[in-house]
This record gives structure tokens, sequence and C-alpha cells, in this order.
């Protein structure tokens, strides 16, 4: 094993799960545990829970759940061997063993990379506060020097290598620089030139606070307007968010903002709306969104108001709405983006704007009867095709109620007609699939039926609550009385741990288990609540239904052998069964 018992259990010991999870997500306290809409599927209602009791995270939507390291493992495409590697770095643990080269070699470029880009921030942030004219570009922007500091702004040098002589300086190699996406090769020659030279430096920062790339701005009408890093290993455009690294850091955040550029989300931080980021361009993925809904469920589309603006926020919101969000669209006056609107229209402007968005389908409604002359029989048909296929994937009888009694007076289309549209569209439709693609894993959050099976899961909890009332556990019942192969082998992880006088945590002895199927269960089942008992009487019962669901199962053996007996014959062996099975019977009860 690359990593010994000792050195896993320190890593675990020193990444609280709580801490290591609020690096990716908002946590939300709820009893004794915290919760979260889960990163792993589409959900609106959160069914995420993390233990910091027991160390462990346990979803009940889609079943998923593990410790510390499973969850890094997860979230950051690691093998078991980096994710180790990833918190005990975390934790300023020095790991010395030499094995697995390949997979300590990778996580060395990466934080070789982290490097290169952080001395670079530093090199633009330089060169900003030492130039008059992008300096002035910015504060004819209205940006203050408060805001130029948080977000790291800074100037590309109106040089051909400046940043690649300074990287040099400091020790870092050419290579390194062309793999970090800062330098190009040269078409006519075989030399390499800076990427980014005469344009207004953005950072872009991931949820770990590591600079990740670059976008650069011209400060005149030059094309083109912005350039972005190249993908690199530890950039990729689709998978990461500008400015979400400030907003995470925000307790209870109602909702999100997106918007297009860079400015906009900069000087939205600047007015006050700080949960504002913006997407790396117009093409929203699915990974996107499912990162921002870790944060917020409820989002909000405020792109600019041209033709390109308003096409990207169609798409936006289809990729939002299949993860589920509740989506909303914030509508600017034309010609106008968020930046240009808060600067010239004010704070409380922009905050009535957010109040007034609209929801996914009002927003669908709108744009259906955009530009259509209700005076014209034709234009009120389209409309009530387009609006009744809007229509058709609400769930809520109430909601498509609400809508067609708005929208047949505006429209003046009857409501009975719009109905019988609805239905026939429905009835079309009645055997697609579910166009959410959400999972209804109702049997993840029932209890089991069966009453050994639910002793065996207490008695597995209170193990993890008290090491003493382990001991006694364990003092009365052998690991072997475990029926469920997993309780079993849990079980037996338990005694071992007590055996070598180790204190139990269930993030650890999720660890000891051999494949990701059985880390799920076993989260599952370490997740249970205990009844409202006082835990020697559970204890007790929970051993005696044990012990007596294991007599009852010997008494059916017996039963059958005797019935055996009695067929060949042999009646005295049968009777020596019988008063066998009485006995059993009789300790039973």
């Amino acid at each position: 094993m690359f990593f010994s018992e000792q050195l896993i259990s320190e890593i675990i010991e020193k990444n609280d799960i709580v801490d290591v999870i609020s690096d990716y997500m908002s946590l939300k306290k709820s009893g004794s545990n915290y919760m979260c809409l889960c990163p792993f599927h589409s959900e609106k209602s959160p069914s995420f829970s993390v233990s910091s009791t027991k160390q462990i995270f346990n979803c009940f939507g889609c079943g998923v759940g593990g410790n510390v390291i499973t969850f890094v493992q997860k979230m950051e495409r690691l093998e078991f061997i980096e994710a180790l590697k990833f918190l005990a770095d975390r934790a300023g643990i020095e790991v010395n063993d030499t094995k697995n080269e390949q997979q300590l070699k990778k996580l060395d470029f990466y934080k070789a990379l982290y490097r290169i880009n952080q001395e670079t921030a530093r090199f633009f942030y330089s060169n900003l506060n030492k130039s008059k004219a992008p300096m002035e570009y910015l504060k004819g922007r209205g940006l203050n020097d408060n805001t130029l500091k948080s977000f790291g702004l800074g100037y590309s040098l109106n040089e051909w290598n400046s940043l690649m002589n300074y990287l040099r300086q400091k020790g870092y190699s050419q290579e390194l620089m062309q793999k970090a996406g800062l330098i190009a090769k040269s078409e006519k020659s075989s030399g390499y030139y800076d990427k980014f030279r005469n344009r207004v430096m953005f950072p872009i920062i991931d949820l770990k606070g590591n600079v990740i790339a670059f976008g650069g701005r011209v400060m005149d009408d030059s094309k083109p307007k912005y350039l972005n890093s190249p993908e690199t290993p530890v950039f990729n455009k689709g998978n990461n968010i500008y400015g979400l690294n400030f907003v995470k850091k925000q307790q209870n955040i109602e909702n999100i903002i997106i918007v297009e550029g860079y400015m906009d989300v900069i000087a939205l931080h600047q007015y006050g709306i700080t949960n504002a980021v913006a997407s790396l361009g117009t093409a929203f993925t699915e990974n996107q969104a499912k990162l921002l809904k870790r944060f917020s469920n409820e989002i909000i589309i405020a792109y600019d108001a041209d033709i390109a603006g308003q096409s990207a926020t169609l798409k936006g919101l289809a990729i939002l709405e299949k993860e589920g969000c509740d989506v909303k669209v914030l509508t600017i006056p034309s010609g106008k983006d968020p930046d240009e609107f808060v600067r010239k229209e004010g704070v409380e402007a922009f905050r009535e704007r957010i109040r007034k968005s609209v929801s996914l389908i009002e927003y669908k409604i709108d744009n259906a009867k955009k530009d259509l002359n209700i005076d014209n029989i034709q234009d009120r048909i389209r409309f009530t095709k387009e609006f009744s296929s809007i229509l058709k994937d609400l769930e809520s009888n109430v909601e498509i109620d609400a809508y067609i009694k708005k929208y047949s007076n505006i429209m003046r289309v009857n409501e009975v007609a719009i109905y019988a549209e609805l239905n026939r569209l429905k009835e079309k439709h009645k055997n697609g699939n579910n166009k959410h693609n959400i999972v209804n894993n109702k049997d993840a959050q029932e209890k089991p039926k069966n009453g050994e099976l639910i002793a065996e899961i207490y008695l597995l909890n209170i193990c993890m609550s008290d090491s003493n009332k382990a001991k006694n556990i364990f003092n009365m019942l052998n690991p072997e009385s475990f029926t469920h192969s997993l309780n079993k082998e849990i079980a037996y992880i338990i005694v071992n741990k007590l055996n070598e006088g180790k204190s139990l945590n269930a993030g650890e002895i999720i660890s000891r288990l051999e494949n990701v199927e059985k880390q799920n269960k076993a989260a599952r089942l370490l997740s249970y609540e205990l009844p409202d008992k006082e835990l020697d009487v559970l204890i007790q019962s929970s051993i005696d239904i044990i012990n007596k669901s294991k007599i009852t199962r010997r008494i059916e053996e017996l039963t059958s052998k005797m019935n055996e007996l009695f067929q060949t014959g042999e009646k005295d062996k049968a009777n020596e069964i019988f008063n066998e099975i009485k006995e059993l019977q009789r300790i039973r009860k």
C-alpha cells in the first residue's frame, strides 16, 4: 500500500470533512449535520448530508457517499493516491514515499503551473501600478484601488518578451511557460513571444484560490477585444466560472447572477452586488451549471441586451433548466451591459431589475409573443402553439392555469383552445424521456424494513458515537453474528481498531473498504439517525433482535432436518432434534 494506514488516518484527521467540502460549496447547518444541494446529481431540495462527528457525507437522493478522501476523488477527478497526496498537501503533511512516481509527478506539475501563474499575476499587477494608460483606462471605467487589488487586475506590457524574460529570471523554464499558455511559438522563427501584450489583465482564479489562467482586454477598438488563456492541464474554460471564488465565501446566498464579461462582474461587486459571476464566454456549459448549483439553486442570467446576448441567454437557460435550477432572467435596456447600467443608473436601479427578473417560463413566453400582432389571426395561432409547447413541461396544474388565464387575455385566445392544444402535445409526448433527467430515488431515503438489518445498523452507528459502548457491544456480540456482508465487514474493521487501541471514525472505516460501491453503501448506513432512546437500552434491544433472529434461523434449519429424518423413518434422531428445537424456542422467548 502506497500510504500506510497510520498516514491515511492522519490525513483524514487533519482534513475536517466540513472544512474541505466548504471549499467547494455552501453548507447550511441542519440539526447535528450540514446540508446542501448534491454536486453529483440534479436536485432542487438539498439531500446531501455532511456529518462533522462521523466525518462522512451521504446523499439521500442519488446514494453517493463516503469520507473526505472519496469526496476529493469525485470532485477533483483524482485517483485514490492522488487524492491522498492532495489532502496531505492541504494539511501540510509531508509525504516522503517515492512510489507511484507518475502520479506524484502529475501533482507536482500542477503545482508548478499554479506557481508560474501566481508569479505572472504579480508581474502584471506591478506593471499596472507603473503604467499610466491602463490605470487611467480602469479608473475611467469607474474602478477604485480596492477593487483593482481585490481582483488582482494588471497590465501586460506592450513588448514581445517582457514576461518571458521576467519568468526566466525567476527560474521558470520556457517549456513550463508554454504549457501554462503564457508564451506562444513564432510562426516566422523558432523563437517565442508573450501571448498577452498591451492588455488590461484579469487573473482567473479557481475555488481553491489558485490562479489558473488569464483574460486580457484591449484598451482601444482593436481586435480581438478579449484574449483568454488557451486550455491547459489546470484550466478548462467550460469547467470554471469567473468570480465564483468570491461568491463561495458568502453565507446564505439567495441567488447567483451570471453576466457576460469580466468588467460586468467587477463593476457589480464594487457596487455591492457580490453574487455576480461570468461564464468565461457566451457558450455556457453543463459543467458550469453543475458548478453554480453547488452554491445556489436560483440562477439569474443578465446577459447583454443585444441579439448575441439574447441568443446566449436562451442557450444558458436550457442548460441550467436541465440541471434543475430555478432560472430567472434579468433584462437590461437595449444597448447597455450590466457594467454600464450600474454605473449610469446606480445600484438601486440594478437591484430593482433583480427584483423584476422573470422566471424561465415567462421569459420564453415573452420571447414567443415578441413582434407578434394580436390583430393577426395567424400570429395568434402561432403564439398558441408555441405557448402550449412551453407549458407542456410544467408539472404544476396551478402554474399552468395561472399562465393560461394571463396570456389568453393578452393574446385574445380562448382558454379552452389553449387547453386542447396543450393536451394534444402532452398526449404526443407522454412517453418521452424526462428532460430534466433527475433521478427519483425514493428507496435511497427509506429505512430498511428488516428488523435484524435495522438492529445491525443501529449498533454500528452507536459504535461511531462512543468507543466504550462499541467495546461493550462486541463483548456481547461477535462480528460473525452480523448477517449482512457489508455490516459484517465493517464490524470486523471496528473490532480490529478496538484491539489496536485506536479511536473509531466513520471516515477512516470507509477508507478501509475496497471499492466505491461499498463506500457509498457504508456512508449511507453510517448516516442513519438513531431513535430517541437511551443508548444502553437500544444496544440491548438490538442485540436481542440479532440473537433471536440467529436462533430462528437455527430452528428453521433443524425443523427441515427433523422432517427429513421422520420421512426416512429415523424417529429417534428426529425426536432428539425436536427436543433441541423446543429448547431453542424456550431461549428465544
